[in-house]
């Protein structure tokens, strides 16, 4: 079992300016973590080589085409190539297996 408390979570810079991060947990290419995003922070064009799901928990960001808002999850499969653009300050959950490519 891993539990990690609210209260104790670390989050961590990213290259990506208005970007934060918290590892819950890695192994090989799979894992989970939360994000932070600013408003208006964007993350560039990627593909995956595995599926990826995000659960929003505050805020507004649109991935691709689809917008998300509080409570939604998205479900993204090998090959489904996007973007993330922070319409609001926003956090969200990321839960994935493999990794990312990013494209030009």
């Amino acid at each position: 079992m891993i539990l990690e408390r609210k209260q104790t979570r670390q989050w961590n810079d990213t290259e990506i300016s208005g970007m934060r991060v918290a590892n819950v947990w890695n192994e090989n290419e799979d894992g989970s973590y939360f994000v932070q995003f600013n408003e208006g922070t964007r993350f560039p064009m990627h593909d995956h080589n595995g599926w990826e799901q995000i659960l929003m928990l505050s805020g507004r960001i649109r991935f691709g085409d689809i917008e998300l808002s509080a409570g939604d999850t998205l479900l993204l499969k090998e090959g489904d190539v996007h973007d993330a653009l922070a319409l609001s300050d926003a956090t969200f959950f990321v839960a994935h297996r493999g990794d990312i490519t990013l494209t030009n």
